[in-house]
């Protein structure tokens, strides 16, 4: 399964033992019992059974995650009794199409137990399973956050076209006194920019302390960077600036006569 064995050895099947009593145990398991992960070779897990079978620890493996990332990494113990009838089998297949490979376990296990089914599912689905919550939840924060900022930049092309038609004239006179196009469209911008970084500043605590405490949940997790509100606010106003750029852009290039007539 690609685990790291940190110290000892692996299972060898020609060193068997009667019972084969050895076990091979996680980092998380050696901490509990307050050993250190080179002691744990050759110790015995005492009162293992009222049979007085104590397993001997052959090896150690790093931690881990077999459940949930909202959980920390509990003491884990592999073995191969001799007494123990597994009830799941894991293997490894190469990457890419699996359907030679699944093709070729059901005619094994067809051939091994034709009276019962073979059942099997893949480590990776089973793993996202725990996550089913999280990904429901991401769909419904992509679909809400896409449809606010469309009608948010809807709500913004409207106020920017109301505001450079409330103020034609101003912009005709201002290109008769010389004003270029650009000075034109930061005349127009400027204001929009102010409320959209008052937003930013409003936002960002708020977005921070409810990502913070969604992540909480998870014994290992991330740190929210600062950097990812400054990313956050560059695209803000970057998608600000194209919807106020068009309104602008169309007022500057007007011909000033026309407007000056007209008031």
């Amino acid at each position: 399964m690609g685990l790291e064995l940190l110290a000892g050895r692996d299972f060898n099947s020609d060193r068997q033992d009667g019972l084969n009593l050895s076990v091979i145990i996680n980092e998380s398991m050696a901490q509990d019992f307050e050993w250190t992960i080179s002691d744990a070779i050759g110790k015995e897990l005492l009162g293992y059974n009222n049979e007085g079978l104590n397993p001997k620890v052959v090896g150690v493996v790093k931690d881990f995650n077999f459940r949930s990332l909202k959980e920390e990494v509990l003491p884990q113990m592999f073995h191969t009794f001799e007494d123990y009838a597994p009830y799941k089998f894991f293997i490894r297949i190469r990457p890419g199409d699996p359907s030679l490979a699944i093709d070729n376990l059901q005619k094994t296990w067809s051939n091994l137990v034709p009276a019962y089914p073979l059942q099997y599912s893949f480590l990776d689905d089973d793993v996202n399973r725990f996550y089913r919550a999280e990904g429901r939840f991401s769909k419904i924060i992509g679909w809400a956050g896409g449809m606010s900022i469309f009608l948010s930049c809807l709500g913004l092309l409207g106020l920017v076209g109301l505001a450079s038609l409330n103020r034609t004239k101003e912009i005709g006179i201002r290109k008769v006194l010389g004003a270029s196009i650009p000075n034109i469209i930061g005349l127009l911008s400027k204001d929009f920019l102010k409320l959209i970084l008052i937003a930013l500043v409003i936002a960002s605590p708020v977005t921070w302390y409810l990502m913070n405490s969604w992540l909480k949940d998870f014994a290992y997790r991330i740190d929210i960077q600062w950097w990812v509100f400054v990313f956050a606010g560059f695209i803000a106003i970057g998608v600000a600036l194209i919807t106020v750029g068009y309104q602008s852009i169309k007022a500057a290039m007007a011909n000033p006569i026309d407007s000056l007539r007209d008031e």
